[in-house]
């Protein structure tokens, strides 16, 4: 069938861009006198192409690497191959993007593995099963081949087309046995929203005589690379918490086909060469089995093998790791597969200049798609032993694992939270059960029907305890990405650290993810109480302010008489939505009220304003609610994981909008009319009088978020903010010497470091860094930035060595560390002397408006449930953070 791209979700915008950029750029069209790269220009010699089969000139009038491709037109092709090869099929869309791209994936093999596809896919499931019947001999490998999750390395999506091709209409006798052997999934992108970006930037600025300057603009993106997806993620990180739909999908389908080998293929710095697995063995995850490591070697030696004769320098152990399990190379290596990185040299747009010679994006393809061929071959060869590993993976862990025992969870008042905590495991294959019964457990109870039991006696119970242990020892205490990402702690549940032998269970109903609606609504006279709580509160309480609402929020607790005749205990942070003294609820609130009510949130009519303990609902403890408008500085120089990761909090969870303002506007914009400014950075650029300006709007009653120990500084030094860091004894010292230069006077020379070897500094320097532990914070829940926690314990994501002093005034440190702060992954014992006891969050009361500084980042990588809600409270509670004389 012949598909209507338009009409399927791809992105006509795009499509226009695209249109007007190829009559725009002399290099977009074959007139240009660009031939692009062809399959002759990599295989010698070039095997017998069957001439059914269009090649990419053929079809789409467009070479590969005459220009950077569009998603839409990568698709396009690759569906014409599909229905023109006997060895390939279309699988379909397996996700659809923020941007509305579809993600669609394909199967290549032989004509013969085709026509019995779904029993080869169905036999997947036989071989993770220690129990099912399977002849291996007869079972093909799958091979997941997967491009192109930073879009702005191009060279991995603009492989597909020609690999694609190759694959399809080579009539090799050498590649047909390997097809035989092999079943290939084939991914081409998994990025399709930085992948546009990307291609419409490089494209938009490539002359007819393209420029190999590496300063030229074609080579340098502005704030916001295609590297990361619609919200500015990096979607190579989010196969662990799959927060996205495009992670969610690819899981999915690694989950559905089981793969023996995935390949992951990226771009690196342009004065590189090329690197593949294996990575730095120090680093090597400890629950990786070693077979695993040295079938990723066994494959190397193929690719050694051919760039070795190419005369193509290469490298691998070094800088790369497998570590952090939730990276395309890293998630199978816990699924009895083999994870491949493979990180080409990018020239970015056309070509660059480097110190290793001139760049061209047609070579960065040539190599990826070499490095594919020799991923095949290597798993044709390693058929056997690949399929064994896989089968005796499941094998061996169905005898290591626990017989009995459960991790219970569970979080008190947010039923929400903990579904989307469910829906991540079961995103793993992960089983979970609901515990039946309550059940205490060192002085923590857990209340049955609302807390769950995860049984460790499962399939896939080595990824249960990569998600759940809290790791603080290592082989090596350097790392590529972060050391630390126990699940339960980044979710601020209640939860057992280590199994319990015996629960009473059942099993976890369907409707458990998807409430049943409920029927028992009541309307108040009176009004109606939210417990503020639950994660899907805010979202509710701007569609309630949406619709003018009058919403309360109450700053004592108290017990309150329902509608329905139940008494029931309410905390800090509960809303109240009640008339106005001069008109009713409106009608659009209470119908929001009703359908979140009918979801199962949180939503009670109340029966009178008196309440049985605590404050009254007509008490001035309550305080009336403004809606926020909130301005998220961006531009360059700021982060766009750290400004993505806010935009995506308010526009999708709670479905807020925001104002991005790159900071250089920040001086023509007038600020009155906004509530809240957030800041992920320091401002160096910005002018003394935009400092004023910035400072003004929080003396008339704004709030400015700082958030990272950069922007923290910078608000500190800019005078907006008090705080003062604490200093290592390294610090104290440089800081001595400093001053004693600076006054002219002799250096203390005991103060002098020893002499270190050059080579080592690097990993000196590493050291003293935190980039990805978990640590233990104490909240004060009775703040209104700790309302809506049930627990004064509050784990946090921390990226930063600096420390916070507390504020002078004991009211102001709503958030501090432990005196023994460590949770998971690494730290320096320094580090942690230094962080112990010391501010993750003070607030500076400033005229009638506040300064938030937030050493941590709450909403890290999405998957922070547990502490998104700081900001969110400065956000919607922001008239009542004061500094109590």
């Amino acid at each position: 069938m012949k598909m209507r791209y338009t009409a399927n979700g791809y992105n006509s915008l795009t499509i226009r861009i695209a249109l007007i950029v190829l009559a725009a750029c002399p290099l977009g069209s074959s007139s240009s006198g660009s031939e692009g790269l062809r399959l002759a220009d990599i295989l010698d010699p070039l095997p017998v192409l069957d001439d059914s089969i269009p090649s990419p000139q053929e079809s789409m009038n467009l070479a590969i690497g005459e220009r950077h491709w569009y998603h839409y037109e990568v698709y396009k092709y690759l569906d014409t191959l599909a229905e023109a090869s006997p060895k390939m099929v279309r699988l379909g869309e397996h996700a659809r993007s923020y941007g509305g791209r579809l993600l669609v994936s394909y199967v290549i093999s032989s004509p013969a593995n085709l026509e019995r596809l779904e029993e080869i896919k169905n036999a997947r499931q036989q071989i993770i099963d220690p129990a099912g019947q399977i002849d291996l001999a007869d079972t093909p490998a799958i091979l997941h081949m997967g491009y192109g999750v930073h879009g702005n390395e191009p060279s991995a999506t603009n492989v597909t087309p020609l690999l694609a091709y190759y694959l399809a209409a080579s009539q090799d006798p050498k590649l047909e046995e390997q097809l035989e052997k092999v079943v290939i999934l084939f991914n081409p992108i998994f990025n399709p929203d930085g992948f546009d970006r990307f291609a419409h930037w490089t494209n938009s600025l490539r002359g007819a005589q393209p420029s190999s300057d590496q300063n030229d603009l074609e080579h340098n993106e502005p704030f916001v690379s295609g590297r990361t997806n619609y919200y500015w993620f990096d979607l190579n990180r989010d196969w662990l918490p799959h927060q996205h739909p495009e992670s969610q999908g690819r899981l999915q389908l690694f989950h559905q086909w089981k793969p023996n080998v995935q390949l992951d293929f990226h771009e690196q710095g342009t004065n590189s060469s090329y690197f593949f697995m294996p990575g730095k063995p120090e680093r090597v995850n400890p629950l990786t089995p070693p077979i695993n490591q040295e079938l990723t070697d066994a494959i190397a030696a193929y690719h050694r093998a051919k760039f070795d004769a190419e005369g193509t320098l290469y490298y691998s152990r070094e800088r790369y790791d497998d570590f952090y399990m939730g990276k395309g190379s890293t998630y199978p290596d816990l699924f009895g597969c083999v994870g491949i990185l493979f990180e080409q040299a990018s020239s970015r747009g056309a070509k660059q200049s480097t110190p290793n010679g001139l760049l061209t994006f047609a070579l960065s393809i040539a190599n990826q798609f070499k490095m594919s061929l020799t991923s095949l071959a290597a798993t044709a060869d390693l058929k056997d032993s690949l399929l064994s590993y896989q089968r005796n993976f499941y094998i061996d862990s169905k005898k290591t694992a626990a017989k009995g025992g459960y991790y219970l969870a569970t979080a008190e008042g947010d039923l929400t939270r903990l579904q989307e905590f469910v829906r991540v495991l079961q995103g793993h294959q992960i089983e979970v059960e609901l515990l039946a019964e309550a059940k205490e457990i060192d002085g923590q109870v857990f209340p049955a029907e609302t807390s769950i039991a995860i049984p460790l006696d499962q399939t896939q119970h080595m990824y249960l305890q990569a998600l759940w242990e809290r790791r603080t020892e290592f082989q090596e205490d350097i790392f590529y990405d972060v050391s630390a990402w126990t699940l339960p702690l980044s979710f601020n549940l209640k939860h057992t650290h280590e199994p319990v032998k015996k629960a009473a269970t059942k099993a976890l109903p369907p409707t458990f993810l998807a409430p049943k609606k409920k029927s028992d609504w009541r309307e108040s006279s009176i009004g109606y109480l939210i417990d503020w709580r639950d994660s899907a509160a805010p979202a509710l309480l701007y569609s309630l302010l949406e619709e003018e609402a009058n919403v309360r929020v109450a700053e004592k607790p108290f017990s309150a008489r329902l509608a329905n005749g139940e008494d029931r205990k309410f905390g800090y942070g509960t809303l109240l939505v009640a008339k106005a003294l001069d008109a009713k609820i409106p009608d659009a609130a209470v119908s929001l009220l009703e359908a979140a009510h009918a979801k199962g949130l949180p939503v009670y009519p109340v029966a009178s304003s008196s309440t049985r303990s605590g404050i009254d609902l007509g008490s001035r403890e309550f305080t009336v609610l403004e809606k926020p408008k909130v301005i998220l500085v961006t531009g360059p120089g700021i982060s766009q994981y750290d400004a993505g990761e806010i935009w995506h909090l308010f526009d999708q969870r709670i479905r807020m909008p925001i104002t991005m303002i790159e900071w250089t506007r920040l001086r023509s914009i007038d600020l009155s009319s906004y509530t809240h400014i957030l800041l992920t950075a320091d401002l160096p650029g910005l002018s003394e009088s935009t400092v004023g300006k910035i400072d003004d709007f929080v003396r008339q009653g704004g709030v400015l978020w700082a958030q990272e120990s950069k922007s923290v500084e910078w608000a500190i030094d800019q005078g907006i903010a008090e705080g003062e860091w604490r200093l290592t004894e390294e610090e104290k010292t440089r800081q001595a010497q400093k001053k004693a230069k600076e006054k002219g006077e002799p250096v203390d020379r005991d103060s002098i470091p020893e002499r270190q070897p050059y080579s080592t500094s690097d990993d000196q320097i590493a050291l003293k860094k935190i980039n990805g532990s978990i640590f233990n914070t104490l909240i004060d829940i009775t703040h209104p930035i700790g309302y809506g926690y049930a627990s004064p314990n509050l784990p946090v994501m921390r990226n930063t060595a600096k420390a916070l002093e507390r504020s002078l005034n004991p009211y102001s440190t709503p958030v501090q560390y432990t005196d023994a702060p460590l949770l998971a992954g690494y730290a320096s014992d320094e580090n942690i002397e230094l962080i112990a006891n010391s501010a993750s969050l003070i607030v500076n009361e400033k005229g009638k408006g506040a300064v938030v500084l937030s050493v941590d980042n709450p909403s890290f990588r999405a998957f922070w449930w547990g502490t998104q809600r700081l900001l969110i409270n400065a956000v919607f509670f922001g008239k009542l953070l004061e500094e109590p004389e």
